[in-house]
């Protein structure tokens, strides 16, 4: 019997491109776990449940958990993005075989977890024209102003669904779904075309 190995593969096939003076590079060897608190919970539970999840992501990790549109980052390694009430993404550079069972280890019973890591297309851009070729295709302000370091947002993006967040100034980081990532790339790159 033939030994054959298996190499993951990415939607973004390791794209590591500069326009002008605007580079797009593809995100890869991230896990993705969606965190979500129980929705069934009575009122007077729901309460003890954040705060369990808290305690836990701040003890296992150093993340406080972050509203609606705001994240929690603790340095390159993990970012917690607040998506809605009640469900976050966690993001992490420690890449593991079964990362939603392995965050269950240190989570517990606090949360459901779901690995999202092989749903989502990730695309960094990057440059001081960075923010004007989103703001061409974004509905939301990207100004730094109103969207800083601290923010993270689900918006459309050319009809496709993209979670944004702004790692850096100058570095903005753009999650789509796999199912379009080559649509949402084309869309990108030629809004970047657009303004240099």
């Amino acid at each position: 019997m033939a030994n054959s190995t298996l190499k993951a593969s990415y939607p973004l096939d390791s794209l590591d491109t500069l326009i002008a003076d605007t580079r797009l590079s593809a995100v890869e060897n991230l896990d993705i776990i969606s965190v979500a608190l129980p929705r069934i919970l009575p009122p007077e539970k729901a309460g003890e449940a954040h705060d369990n999840l808290e305690k836990q992501l701040q003890t296992s990790f150093g993340l406080a958990l972050p509203a609606v549109g705001a994240l929690s980052r603790n340095g390159e390694e993990y970012a917690l993005l607040g998506l809605q009430p009640g469900l976050w993404f966690l993001v992490t550079s420690r890449r593991t075989p079964e990362p939603a069972r392995n965050l269950k280890t240190v989570l517990r019973d606090t949360a459901y977890l779901t690995d999202q890591s092989d749903s989502w297309a990730i695309l960094d851009i990057a440059g001081p024209r960075a923010q004007a070729a989103l703001e061409r295709i974004c509905a939301i302000d990207v100004d730094r102003s109103a969207f800083d370091e601290t923010r993270v947002v689900r918006t459309i993006m050319e009809h496709l669904s993209v979670v944004l967040e702004r790692p850096e100034p100058e570095r903005f980081r753009l999650y789509s779904p796999v199912s379009s990532a080559q649509s949402f790339l084309h869309s990108v790159r030629v809004s970047v075309q657009n303004v240099v």
